[in-house]
């Protein structure tokens, strides 16, 4: 048998205790509707998505892997970045577009593709 007495109120119902809420958060409160997968990949139809961005150097790698070889490739690429800053010229404004065919690299100002890696 149990010890437990079962509080009920005048109808006979069991009485729920309330459990006190946590206030939600800002970013809860502002993000809304969760994204569906349809939603956040049909971003990457068509043109994709475009990325303002300045370029420092675009280095080939013999493998497309591998957190040592890209951190080196970078280390490079920085390295040439601070000798043309020294020589007083500036990084090159560039748009990054992302799409499911692949990635380019657009110059801003004359609208010349720099670069262009296609997905298989």
């Amino acid at each position: 048998m149990s010890n437990e007495v079962e509080t009920t109120n005048i109808n006979n119902q069991p009485e729920q205790q309330a459990v006190p809420k946590a206030p939600a958060s800002k970013k809860e409160k502002k993000k809304g509707s969760e994204k569906t997968d349809e939603f956040l990949l049909a971003r990457f139809k068509g043109d994709g998505v475009r990325y303002k961005a300045k370029l420092i150097g675009i280095d080939d790698v013999p493998e497309a892997r591998g957190d040592k070889m890209s951190q080196d490739s970078m280390m490079k690429l920085k390295g040439m970045a601070v000798a043309a800053r020294s020589q007083g010229q500036h990084k090159q404004k560039i748009w990054v577009n992302i799409s499911l065919s692949g990635i380019k690299i657009i110059d801003e100002k004359t609208g010349v593709r720099i670069q262009n890696w296609l997905c298989a």
